[in-house]
């Protein structure tokens, strides 16, 4: 920096408040984590980075700066598959929260202008959550808090390694390309909403038909009716947040199980095998253990042992 005085000063401050810095970070990550989570919302990555002392400098110099006016020191971002996930993080966000302020940068953009925009927050701990000991010392710590779609967080990638933000720096030639790849984005986000509200519509119609037997019996399985199925079996115990229904589908397949009718007929034969199992393991820890997965694969362990044996050396050698 020209003013070297300013500059040692940046470096001392920087140096300084490191430590903290880190454990706001590790801090803060943990929280959101257990937010989200209690949310039952998915996301694709949550990270955070602390900016170097290198880039404070540049920053600082390049926009003269002070210290206390660089917000993003600390940087987290939250990416998620689906819009509705985006828009549910936000408004905990901004529940949970202190919001020094909030930008949607794609809020009121008109629809021919440049680029695929996230939401950011500037945020700080709630002033309850600074009594204890251990969070006393963040006391007016902030973080800039990025929430984006995989399509958003694409874009935004590609346009910082590219330097395509700005439409007006952008040689006339490429524009059209780059205005394609941003709308090509905005398309996947939404076709990606159609795909999840196709896939709630059908799990609606097989809660409006499970009492219809006979209409189910011949149906051929599918990866929604599969879990369809275990819920009614199961009743939602010890069901992970990612139950692998497509292996498990072609486990079946491969026992010649392909029916909803055979499906519900190898879990109501098998089911004094599951149980007896998942008592065994009750002994130990006092709580279910199986997981839907586990408890499908006993029963077809249990009803077919030289076929599913068969099968495992084939899929899974």
């Amino acid at each position: 920096m020209e003013n070297s005085e300013q500059g040692q000063s940046y470096v001392r401050q920087y140096e300084d408040n490191l430590n903290k810095y880190e454990n706001f970070c590790i801090y803060l990550e943990s929280q959101l984590r257990e937010v989200i989570k209690e949310m039952d919302v998915s996301y694709y990555e949550l990270s955070y980075r602390i900016k170097t002392l290198d880039s404070i400098l540049e920053k600082a110099e390049r926009n003269s700066l002070s210290m206390s006016e660089i917000y993003d020191v600390i940087g987290f971002r939250i990416v998620t598959l689906f819009k509705r996930d985006a828009s549910a993080i936000c408004d905990v966000v901004r529940k949970v929260f202190r919001v020094v302020w909030e930008s949607d940068k794609a809020e009121g953009k008109p629809a021919d202008t440049f680029g695929y925009l996230s939401v950011h927050f500037q945020i700080k701990l709630p002033g309850e959550w600074l009594h204890a000991p251990t969070t006393r010392g963040f006391a007016g710590v902030e973080a800039e808090l990025q929430v984006r779609t995989f399509s958003q967080h694409i874009w935004a990638a590609s346009s910082h390694l590219l330097q395509y933000k700005m439409e007006s720096v952008i040689p006339y030639v490429m524009r059209r390309n780059i205005n394609r790849l941003s709308a090509v984005l905005e398309i996947v986000d939404d076709e990606l909403e159609s795909i999840l509200k196709a896939k709630e519509g059908y799990q609606s119609y097989l809660l409006e038909t499970s009492c219809r037997e006979d209409e189910q019996s011949e149906i051929l399985l599918d990866s929604i009716l599969l879990e369809h199925i275990l819920d009614e079996v199961f009743e939602g115990e010890n069901k992970r947040p990612q139950e692998p229904y497509d292996d498990l589908l072609n486990e079946l397949f491969f026992c010649d199980i392909r029916t909803v009718g055979q499906l519900k007929e190898l879990l109501s034969s098998e089911l004094e095998s599951i149980q007896k199992k998942e008592d065994r393991k009750k002994k130990n820890s006092g709580k279910a253990f199986y997981s839907y997965a586990g408890r499908l694969r006993i029963a077809m362990q249990a009803h077919f042992p030289g076929i599913y044996e068969k099968m495992r050396m084939e899929y899974y050698k």
